[in-house]
């Protein structure tokens, strides 16, 4: 792991969540006007244990309405982002929220983006294929 480069969201919060479900990717806008869009499989960890994935949007298991991924995401929101990790040789992303919650975005193609971070000064990068790019 390294210092990650969207350090710049340390200390705010997520601020919305929107999945698309044409391409199904993820969007998600942070208190300090930064956004993240991921296009690969994330997931939120409560004390070290999977709580819930993208994959899991929509489903039922056994419940009376699917599982909604965006009101996951908003509700581990209300914890401040308190470091943030980039895996060098994966470009997996972990973000720590809060004591107990991680948000993690797990790269799942050697050849296509799997997120894009703009910062709102105009900043951004991506990470395609295990390696981080900015421009």
């Amino acid at each position: 792991m390294s210092k990650s480069p969207i350090q710049n969201i340390v200390g705010s919060r997520i601020e919305s969540a929107a999945h698309d479900p044409d391409s199904g990717s993820w969007l998600i806008h942070f208190t300090n006007g930064d956004s993240l869009n991921v296009e690969c499989m994330w997931r939120i960890l409560e004390e070290g244990t999977i709580s819930s994935t993208s994959e899991d949007h929509a489903q039922l298991f056994g419940r009376d309405t699917p599982f909604n991924g965006e009101d996951a995401l908003k509700e581990i929101g209300v914890h401040k982002i308190v470091s943030t990790q980039c895996t060098n040789s994966t470009g997996d992303l972990d973000l720590k929220l809060g004591q107990y919650f991680s948000l993690q975005v797990i790269a799942t193609s050697a050849g296509y983006e799997s997120w894009q971070y703009k910062q709102k000064s105009g900043s951004s990068c991506v990470a395609v294929g295990g390696q981080v790019y900015g421009y």
